[in-house]
C-alpha cells in the first residue's frame, strides 16, 4: 500500500490536526466529526485534497471504500461498538488497515485539565470514569472477531496506544 495512492478516513477529526499533518501524504483525506463547532474550525484549515463532513462513527456519511480508517483519539467516545465495527467493515477495502490511536492511564497531557494529575483541576472521579471507558474500548478491540489484529502492544512515551487491524 503506497500512501500517495491511498484514501484515508479519519473518525473524529476534532479541529483537523491530523488532516493538516497527514493530508498531503494521501491521495484523498476524508474525515468526520460529530461536534459542529470543531468541524467548522477544521474546515477553515484543511488542505485541498481534504474532505470533511459532519458524522458519527456509528453512521459514516460516505459510500466509498477506504484503504485506511483512522480513529484519532475517538474510540473511547463510541456508544455502540457493534454498529461502529459494522460501519468500519462497510467502508474499508479488502486488505485495508484500521488504525486506532487511544490515550491510556499513562497519558500525561489531556485536553481536559480534570484528567491531568499534575493540574489543580484534577478530578479523580472524572479520571477513573475515563479510564473505565478506555478499558472498555480496548476490550472491544481485542475481543472483536471481524478484523485481524496486527498490533496491539505499541505504547508511546506520551502514553498513547496504537492498535492496527486488518480487513482480510
Amino acid at each position: 500500500m503506497k500512501l500517495p495512492n491511498c484514501k484515508i478516513l479519519e473518525i473524529g477529526i476534532g479541529r483537523g490536526r491530523f488532516g493538516i499533518l497527514l493530508g498531503k501524504k494521501f491521495r484523498y483525506y476524508y474525515g468526520i466529526e460529530p461536534n459542529k463547532e470543531l468541524l467548522k474550525i477544521a474546515r477553515k484549515n484543511k488542505e485541498e485534497n481534504v474532505i470533511y463532513k459532519w458524522g458519527k462513527a456509528e453512521n459514516i456519511p460516505f459510500n466509498k471504500k477506504f484503504d485506511i480508517v483512522f480513529y484519532a483519539l475517538s474510540w473511547h467516545f463510541i456508544k455502540d461498538f457493534d454498529k461502529v465495527l459494522s460501519e468500519a467493515l462497510r467502508v474499508i477495502k479488502r486488505k485495508g488497515i484500521i488504525i486506532i490511536l487511544e490515550p491510556t492511564e499513562k497519558t500525561k497531557y489531556w485536553k481536559d485539565s480534570r484528567l491531568n494529575k499534575s493540574s489543580k483541576n484534577f478530578d479523580e472521579n472524572v479520571f477513573n470514569k475515563k479510564i473505565i471507558k478506555l478499558k472498555k474500548g480496548q476490550k472491544i478491540i481485542l475481543n472483536q472477531k471481524i478484523f485481524t489484529i496486527l498490533e496491539n502492544e505499541y505504547e508511546s512515551k506520551s502514553g498513547l496506544r496504537c492498535y492496527l487491524l486488518k480487513n482480510d
